[in-house]
């Protein structure tokens, strides 16, 4: 068995702790991954009271973070992304409506996400309203409405005078 040596996560790690915590890991795991991609540090006096200064700021800025993403998710809610895409008479789309070209709509109104934080499990295909999951912060989550809408061809309106 290999020895066992204490150290502070300074980033998340997964299958092992978040930032700031305290773990006992092999000697060798901590030597040959964790040290040099600079993801732990040996346990110290020094080191402990750094961290404990760290994760105080940590907390302030995950409370900052979750008030912008509960303010952005009061906005989102009110919105609703209306996306016009060539579609037959029957409403099947030519295609289909991606997370991208829900967040182009939304960069248009002065919104931006990031890919992570729309959730679509699959492109919607046809026309009518549709609902995508928001996960604007581990604890703001919700749901932004998407109409998607069929986009009137210049052949139709030649057709229709």
């Amino acid at each position: 068995m290999g020895k066992a040596i204490e150290v502070i996560l300074l980033e998340d790690v997964a299958d092992t702790g978040r930032s700031g915590d305290t773990c006992r890991v092999k000697a060798g795991y901590a030597r040959n991954f964790l040290f040099p991609k600079k993801l732990a540090v040996t346990m110290t006096p020094g080191t402990k009271r750094l961290i404990e200064k760290k994760r105080e700021e940590a907390v302030i800025r995950l409370q900052k973070e979750k008030k912008d993403a509960e303010a952005l998710l009061a906005r989102l809610e009110k919105v609703t992304v209306t996306v016009p895409v060539k579609a037959n008479a029957d409403g099947r789309l030519f295609g289909s409506v991606s997370a991208a070209d829900v967040l182009a709509k939304l960069a248009e109104a002065g919104i931006e996400l990031g890919k992570k934080q729309l959730v679509m499990y699959e492109a919607f295909k046809a026309v009518g309203e549709h609902e995508a999951a928001l996960n604007l912060h581990p604890e703001v989550r919700g749901k932004l409405i998407v109409k998607v809408t069929a986009e009137k061809l210049a052949e139709e309106a030649d057709h229709a005078e």
